[in-house]
């Protein structure tokens, strides 16, 4: 089951950053003021808060299936709102999703250098977040009332849980999982150790980086209730080629990838094979190739410029 908007909706931060205490969920002491804020009444609150409001479908297109809890339209509209409010709020720098600017590159570009890294992410991290850890984030952080933050938690959790296909999920995951990476950041930074986080993906690089670390590490996120992925932690040797959020990380630069550079090559063949066939049906097939193909190579040309000369030339490539 796919979820498909004609006018989908847009986090929206009019390009603002500031402090918790400046934002508009700051101190919501009264249900009226929350109302007012989200455009409700209080009928439309109260029906809102049922986990009926979600479509819940498995997402089987990757290679792992995923379930996908996607809120429905009237709700969706209650957390694009919310999620543009808590986007608006000032991260912290080692911070790299969901901010302009940043992205997974700039993430794996922190950490070109010779030095041993270790890379993690948090199991599950979207439903190992409960609705407790999203109260107290309202309730503590934002000092609204016991109540007001009673119903935040509730509108922005599904099962008891942040929901896994929602705008709102990646901005309020960070916020109420901040007291754990800002204490993962204090203990990185008092051994020179550079930390970035990417969603659920955690970097750490520095010449301290060791396999006490990485054990101290695992310490402070089980003590904040969340586990780190078995399979996905690793801790690489100083001068080895590691891959951090998708891109290769050598100790002078980014590379790309095998398997993308395998990819690109594999359709840029096909797409010269038949690009100089006559017939109609191969022209929107040619057509289809060359958009996936420009779309493969921009990206890469992020990390190598020789990509972005292939993709004018692609672009540019006239049928004589």
């Amino acid at each position: 089951m796919q979820i498909r908007m004609n006018n989908p909706l847009k986090i929206n931060t009019k390009s603002k950053s500031y402090s918790l205490e400046d934002s508009a969920l700051y101190k919501i002491k009264s249900k009226r003021r929350l109302l007012s804020l989200l455009s409700l009444s209080h009928q439309e609150l109260k029906s809102l808060l049922s986990d009926d409001n979600y479509n819940i479908y498995q997402d089987n297109t990757q290679e792992k299936p995923r379930l996908i809890e996607h809120p429905q339209r009237q709700l969706e509209r209650i957390h694009t709102r919310i999620a543009s409010l808590l986007c608006r709020i000032k991260q912290p720098e080692y911070i790299h999703s969901g901010i302009k600017g940043k992205s997974h590159l700039t993430n794996a570009r922190a950490h070109v250098g010779p030095a041993p890294i270790l890379t993690t992410d948090i199991k599950s991290f979207y439903q190992a977040t409960h609705i407790h850890s999203v109260f107290d984030f309202f309730k503590n952080s934002l000092d609204c009332s016991p109540d007001v933050a009673k119903l935040l938690s509730e509108l922005c959790t599904c099962n008891g849980h942040i929901p896994t296909g929602s705008r709102i999920s990646m901005p309020l995951a960070y916020w109420a999982n901040a007291h754990m990476f800002n204490e993962l950041y204090r203990y990185s930074s008092e051994r020179d150790i550079v930390m970035t986080v990417f969603v659920d993906d955690i970097t750490f690089s520095g010449n301290k980086v060791t396999r006490t670390f990485k054990q101290n590490v695992k310490k402070i996120i089980e003590k904040h209730n969340h586990v780190m992925h078995p399979t996905k932690t690793v801790l690489h040797k100083e001068n080895s080629l590691k891959v951090i959020t998708g891109a290769v990380v050598g100790s002078k630069k980014l590379q790309i990838r095998n398997l993308h550079h395998e990819s690109i090559y594999s359709e840029l063949s096909q797409w010269m094979l038949i690009r100089d066939e006559d017939s109609k049906n191969s022209n929107i097939f040619t057509d289809q190739i060359k958009n996936r193909l420009l779309g493969k190579i921009n990206s890469q040309g992020q990390i190598d410029n020789r990509f972005k000369d292939k993709a004018r030339s692609i672009k540019n490539y006239q049928k004589v």
